[in-house]
């Protein structure tokens, strides 16, 4: 991964963030400089939580939270993960019915 990637990233998220949520990106960028990864998912969990951050999580996800994955605890990987993937299934509408309704509808 490029070196400047995650600088440039969280500076265009920064950008399209809520006043209130820009704080956070200031964060993340002098933890990620750190390499203070506890700290810096501590703070990702929280603004994960936070519901203004939602159009924000998938790129946040993808490029940031991956880059070091390898680095943090586990559990709250999956708490990061668990987040952006109730994103995903607000933002994406599907055409196919549930694979619980097709379940049921064939009983």
């Amino acid at each position: 991964m490029d070196v400047d990637t995650i600088p440039d990233l969280l500076s265009s998220q920064r950008d399209n963030a809520p006043d209130d949520l820009q704080h956070y990106y200031l964060t993340f960028e002098d933890y990620w400089e750190r390499k203070l990864w506890h700290e810096l998912t501590d703070v990702l969990v929280e603004f994960f939580h936070n519901d203004k951050s939602a159009s924000q999580r998938i790129p946040l996800y993808n490029t940031f939270v991956k880059s070091f994955a390898d680095k943090i605890n586990q559990l709250k990987l999956v708490t990061l993960g668990l987040a952006t993937a109730s994103q995903c299934s607000s933002q994406y509408s599907f055409t196919r019915p549930s694979l619980a309704s097709e379940l049921t509808d064939s009983r």
